[in-house]
């Protein structure tokens, strides 16, 4: 959306992420994007709480060690339980998006962390009140995970739309760093206070999120879907205000959504929960679901989760610090992604960064098995915890969304993104619930050997990127639909030219007519794109992008 348009509505524009044209999607998705900061404060606070000597001694119970602790099954039921919420959330934002839009969906997903939150602070000690708030917070992220990414990338211009999306990532991972902060700012008070706070500071990222959505529009394709045609218009002309001629830019979309919405019905006639056994329907689900199952099974919920632990576990001084610098870690990796999602597209980014991670994951997993560690082994353990983090904030960490986000157009949109986020959750919990009892001594007791395990998630994670991920940079989403309605095999997508690209659809033929020989000379700049990135890679995509750039002036005078 936005940006310079052809006529059957696949927008082209300029790549630079701050253009003038993409003011007003830039300040729908910054205010969006808040939902991803709940998620990722969520995560880090808590794993500082476990740490917390108040924490322990309110919650736990004596050990074997004769030291008061919070027990393994104690922190797998507690640290986990939020997990078992976000399932229960992604499962019904389906009904909730699709019953209330967007908008509904950040409205419902508030409320049930507020609720939460309540639950978590109303009684210090209670292990089981702890539990079941941080369950019914977990819905409110479950939620608001699934209807941020769909939010995210249904405002977007295709342009930027990867770079966009996967700052649900950036802002994950911002949240991360800023509930390490609130927990090394709490963590010597003696009081309940010292866990009360860094739970009572979820209200406040609440309270933000609700006043956005006052200023926020309902995303156009979603009422698009809903035949609410003049409401659609009313957010297209909302959202491209800041374009040099909005009206031009929101009534083109508006033809192309349409366009796209009356095709599907004609080919599919129905939708449903049942439908997605079938046909392209499935291939969707599968896409989906395997690329955010696959971001979690290289384990990286146990560094989520279990930082602070971990660390102090194998001997790293400071260990609270510790955390916050690998969580800064995390924010500059998301920030160099930028750089690179719109030059080298998703596939090339998810594969080399799975082989580091791998590696990575098993040097740690090497290093684990040594009996008595020297201080060097440890610290190589750390370092390469820190390379892990910061390869899966370069890749996976914000284009698994995006991807998932695209690859899933059209009336079953809500379903399916709910389904993958379901699983999502389904692997965190696994991963986060059985941490414990692999890592502790009185368990399993792998330690750093768990990197074996989740090294090899991350292998069958890279397999299936490779096999079954199409690569999606620089295609509308209404393309997409059509490349997974034509059944184009996964290698074939960087070299497919689509309808939209050569404007042979009856109303692509008939908008041509409407908007002059200018409007022609954009869609053929559109064609040569597609067949110049294959000659020449990223480079001359950028040179032929902005020749786009230029006929669209033309379109426009």
């Amino acid at each position: 959306m936005g940006g310079a348009v052809t006529t059957s509505g696949s927008p082209i524009g300029p790549t630079n992420v701050f253009s003038k044209a993409y003011v007003r999607p830039l300040l729908y998705a910054a205010i969006a994007v808040w939902g991803a900061l709940l998620y990722g404060y969520d995560g880090t606070y808590f794993a500082s709480i476990l740490e917390m000597d108040k924490f322990k001694l309110d919650y736990g119970s004596l050990q074997s060690d004769g030291k008061i602790n919070v027990s393994s099954s104690q922190k797998s039921i507690l640290a986990s339980s939020v997990q078992i919420g976000e399932f229960f959330g992604s499962l019904s934002a389906s009904f909730l998006g699709d019953y209330a839009g967007r908008r509904g969906g950040f409205f419902g997903a508030c409320f049930f962390v507020a609720l939460g939150v309540i639950i978590q602070v109303a009684p210090a000690g209670n292990v089981a009140a702890l539990g079941a708030g941080r369950a019914v917070l977990g819905m409110g992220v479950g939620i608001i995970s699934n209807c941020t990414t769909l939010y995210l990338s249904e405002v977007s211009p295709t342009a930027i739309r990867g770079t966009i999306v996967s700052s649900w990532q950036l802002v994950l991972a911002i949240g991360q760093v800023v509930g390490a902060c609130v927990g090394q700012g709490t963590h010597t008070m003696t009081s309940t206070w010292s866990y009360r706070i860094p739970i009572l500071v979820n209200l406040g990222l609440v309270a933000v999120i609700v006043g956005g959505m006052f200023i926020i529009p309902e995303s156009p394709r979603w009422l698009v879907q809903k035949n609410r045609d003049d409401e659609a218009m009313a957010a297209l002309r909302k959202i491209n205000a800041s374009q040099e001629d909005p009206e031009l830019v929101a009534a083109t979309e508006m033809r192309s959504f349409v366009q796209a919405r009356d095709e599907e019905v004609a080919m599919k006639g129905q939708s449903g929960w049942r439908s997605l056994l079938n046909g392209v329907e499935r291939r969707k689900l599968i896409c989906v679901v395997g690329i955010l199952g696959s971001q979690q099974i290289g384990g990286v919920q146990f560094i989520f989760s279990y930082t602070t632990t971990f660390f102090a576990d194998v001997g790293i001084n400071d260990a609270f610090l510790v955390t916050i610098i690998v969580d800064v870690i995390e924010v500059f990796g998301v920030m160099c992604s930028f750089l690179l999602i719109n030059r080298f597209g998703r596939r090339p980014l998810l594969i080399y960064t799975s082989i580091i991670q791998f590696i990575s994951l098993f040097v740690i997993g090497g290093l684990g098995t040594v009996a008595n560690r020297t201080e060097t082994q440890n610290n190589t353990i750390a370092a390469m915890i820190c390379i892990f983090v910061f390869f899966f904030n370069l890749a996976w960490g914000g284009l698994a969304w995006t991807i998932a986000a695209e690859l899933c157009p059209g009336v079953n949109r809500q379903k399916i993104m709910s389904l993958g986020t379901a699983l999502f959750w389904i692997i965190a919990f696994l991963v986060t619930f059985t941490l414990p009892y692999f890592y502790d001594g009185q368990e399993a007791g792998l330690g750093p050997q768990i990197g074996w395990i989740y090294g090899c998630g991350q292998l069958i994670a890279l397999a299936f990127v490779f096999f079954y991920t199409p690569e999606t940079i620089h295609r509308s989403l209404e393309e997409i639909s059509e490349m997974l309605d034509a059944k184009v095999p996964t290698r074939h997508w960087p070299s497919y030219t689509t309808r939209i690209e050569q404007g042979i659809s009856s109303k692509g033929a008939g908008s041509d007519e409407e908007l002059g020989d200018g409007s022609n000379k954009l869609e053929r700049s559109s064609s040569d794109l597609r067949e110049d990135k294959g000659k020449k890679g990223s480079e001359g995509a950028d040179q032929v992008n902005a020749n786009a750039g230029t006929a669209a002036t033309t379109a426009d005078a």
